[in-house]
């Protein structure tokens, strides 16, 4: 929620007026009211390519789900089973493997990198206890940046971390080849040099924080850092620069005459399935290190979907499907069958085995079939389309909505505004004032009731609170238009990315990182360079119309990209902690406390700061890569410059439990208001997996006892088995619907990994 200058650009992107104010623009709006429920956004045009909907639909949902599709049991639910994100609290740690000042492989060390007051050691964690692989998260370890004084973001650091709360995976082992009936793939020897659990290798923790795959489809680019490109080509995550970067990056096609053919997609505003096709070939989510998608194919095209897990009789989509002992599916609908349904046969028919070596397709014996060789499309195609009816739509904001009970509206032509009903909780009206608001900038009348805005929704606006979202037939930008910096310089943003300043930009570059083929993955840069390499961007600047003016005439100088990560969506948001692509808060009311003192950045002058690593920099802040936003680290200029977006100052909201002290009457808390706010856009369907959120079983992975019983030289598995649940959902007596809690410590919370059910 840190507040961004408005600029003309921006605001012609969402279709609104201007007023000039002080040094900023801000938005007017006319009696607007925004719509509540998120309507399916756009996906391709798949004519032939899929001609049936519904059986690819079925067959995503399956891969999704099966965990025969990871090398050692992991399905992409392993990580996206608790409203489509993750909870688990052992073996979550992971060190700071982006931290682009510890060298290529980042740091593989854990715990606390800094603590200004002396009383967190080095590698340790913030309750005092030693930090490694394998660890139980406890409530005192949350914040991981924590402050001597939690109001003030220059106070003294008592500990900090460039560690990640993440998701556990494979383990660290080379791939050599697939078995039959979805068993465990042949794998060489573990490694456990970094993740163990005694004197036995564990599974590894990824390095970002799980985000949720639930309204993921109305985001234009996935993941944090955006790598998953717009356009799918079949083969890959990045788009066109995978088909340019590696001539066998290739599908097989039937040409007119039956005749095999190299080939690719161009498929856009299919972002979800260019995610899709990376997590089953990572060695740290599903692999082992080596495995090809040819491979995952090989493996699931003979065995029986989800044949180790149970479904549901009712489930929506799978139920008809169902083996009639509940044990994955009936053997008609196998993989091969259901991609031969769902798939034009030029993609699966062709008989032989075949290779493509240096851009050549080529006949071999001991090669893959085009089947084998195209699951990665199948894969891809197949889950985007399941998870784009993952929309949720029936939260508590959006029946105050459809009632009229809450209305968003213009208000005194300067701010977002809400007007509530008396038939609305009073705090969750407040929140939603605070929250549209925008906060009393000079010459902006302050709110006649006393409630004054953050202008949260300047980020998190729209049908899913983003701004990255793209609804059906709506215009999408590369660049939200140029906006003041901190320093009230301009600068070039991704639209849908920012660096709010939360972490150093140098111990995760986020978006101003780059794809494997070195080219960076950010608009902003490869506007700049002249380097081209995305369709939507190249078409961008050819129509002249979503290049904003100021960029082409070079007066804006300053690229915010480094350390931008994807703004994420608020829907369901007090079902995901922990919070942030790092993880590192662990309750909605730290997340507002972050934001009420202006985030984390510090003054790289800061007394002591160790934060320069090398860099000659004496003025800026460690959210800087110089004063164009472009230097490599260390910087070697006098000034680091800043990266952080808009306004990140300090909020000036009540907070009644400011460094654990009551201060004031907690009934006028505003960030009591804020959090109640945010429970209200939960879809109670997500928190007890009701249609379309049902699903098969899942075996979920929960760390691991040092212990190695059955002699395969790794730690055992903890795991605990989630059920199978059809369209219905899970009773409220289950204990397995999700507290509405925004903590991640909340009774209940950990229910679905093992722990003890809600109450």
């Amino acid at each position: 929620m840190a507040i961004e200058g408005i600029t003309a650009g921006h605001a012609r992107l969402r279709g609104f007026t201007l007023l000039n104010i002080s040094r900023l623009t801000v938005m007017s709006f006319a009696a607007l009211a925004l719509p509540a429920a998120a309507q399916v956004p756009s996906l391709p045009d798949l004519t032939g390519i899929v001609t049936d909907r519904a059986t690819a639909i079925a067959l995503g949902k399956a891969l999704f789900w099966d965990q025969q599709a990871g090398s050692a049991g992991v399905a992409c639910a392993g990580c996206h089973f608790h409203a489509g994100a993750d909870t688990r609290l052992k073996n979550q740690l992971s060190p700071g493997f982006n931290d682009i000042t510890k060298g290529p492989n980042g740091d593989s060390t854990f715990g606390s990198t800094r603590s200004d007051t002396g009383t967190v050691p080095a590698g340790y964690m913030p309750s005092g206890v030693p930090a490694g692989s394998n660890y139980v998260l406890t409530n005192g370890d949350f914040p991981l940046h924590h402050l001597v004084d939690e109001t003030n973001r220059n106070s003294a650091i008592v500990t900090t971390t460039n560690d990640r709360i993440s998701s556990q995976g494979m383990f660290d082992q080379a791939f050599k080849g697939v078995l039959p009936l979805g068993l465990n793939d042949i794998c060489g020897p573990a490694s456990g040099l970094i993740f163990h659990a005694g004197a036995f290798p564990t599974r590894q923790v990824e390095p970002r924080n799980t985000p949720s795959v639930i309204n993921a489809a109305f985001s234009h680019r996935q993941f944090w850092d955006g790598r998953a490109n717009n356009l799918f080509n079949g083969v890959g995550p990045f788009g066109m620069r995978d088909i340019l970067g590696d001539p066998n990056k290739r599908l097989i096609v039937l040409d007119a005459n039956s005749k095999p053919q190299l080939g690719y997609l161009q498929l856009p505003d299919a972002s979800l399935a260019s995610q899709a096709v990376a997590p089953p070939v990572s060695a740290k989510e599903m692999s082992c290190n080596g495995r090809k998608f040819r491979d995952v194919g090989r493996k699931l095209l003979t065995t029986v979907p989800l044949l180790q897990q149970t479904v549901a009789p009712d489930d929506s989509v799978l139920g008809p499907y169902a083996a009639k002992n509940g044990h994955g599916l009936s053997l008609q609908y196998l993989y091969a069958s259901l991609i031969a349904k769902a798939f034009d046969k030029k993609y699966w028919s062709a008989p032989g085995l075949y290779d493509i070596v240096n851009g050549q397709l080529v006949k071999s014996t001991k090669g893959y079939t085009q089947m084998e060789t195209n699951f990665s499309m199948f894969w891809g195609i197949a889950i985007m389309l399941y998870e784009s009816t993952l929309i949720s739509t029936q939260s508590e904001y959006d029946t105050l909505i459809a009632s009229g009970d809450l209305v968003v509206v213009g208000a005194g032509n300067v701010n977002f505004d809400c007007e509530a009903s008396p038939n609305v909780d009073p705090l969750l009206a407040k929140g939603c004032k605070i929250f549209n608001r925008f906060p009393p900038f000079p010459g902006v009348p302050p709110a006649p009731d006393g409630v004054n805005g953050v202008g949260c929704a300047l980020c998190h606006g729209g049908p899913v609170f983003t701004e990255v979202a793209k609804p059906a037939g709506a215009p999408f930008t590369p660049f939200l238009a140029p906006v003041p910096d901190v320093r009230n310089v301009l600068d070039i943003r991704d639209l849908g990315f920012a660096n709010i300043g939360i972490r150093p930009a140098f111990s995760d570059p986020m978006l101003g990182g780059k794809d494997d083929y070195g080219n960076p993955l950010s608009y902003g840069r490869q506007y700049r360079s002249g380097n081209i390499l995305d369709p939507f961007l190249q078409s961008a600047i050819a129509d002249g119309q979503s290049i904003d003016p100021g960029i082409a005439s070079g007066t804006v100088t300053k690229l915010e990209v480094d350390g931008a990560s994807k703004i994420p969506g608020l829907r369901n948001v007090a079902l995901t902690p922990p919070y942030f692509s790092w993880g590192g808060y662990s309750s909605l009311r730290q997340v507002m406390k972050l934001y009420n003192r202006g985030l984390s950045r510090r003054d790289i002058t800061y007394a002591g700061d160790p934060n320069a690593l090398g860099s000659t920099c004496v003025t800026g802040d460690d959210s800087g890569s110089g004063p164009d936003g472009n230097q490599p680290w260390p910087v070697t200029t006098s000034d680091c410059g800043t990266n952080a977006t808009g306004l990140a100052q300090p909020l000036g909201l009540l907070d009644c439990d400011a460094n654990g002290q009551v201060t004031c009457d907690p009934t006028k808390d505003d960030l009591s208001a804020l959090v109640r706010f945010m429970t209200s856009l939960t879809d109670p369907r997500v928190q007890c997996d009701q249609a379309p959120f049902d699903h098969p079983s899942l075996t979920v992975l929960t760390g691991a006892n040092p212990t190695d019983k059955n002699h395969d030289g790794k730690a055992d598995d903890l795991t605990f088995v989630f059920p199978a649940v059809g369209a219905s959902g899970y009773s409220a007596s289950s204990g397995y619907c999700i507290p509405n809690a925004g903590d991640l410590f909340a009774p209940g919370m950990q229910a679905r990994s093992g722990g003890a059910k809600s109450p």
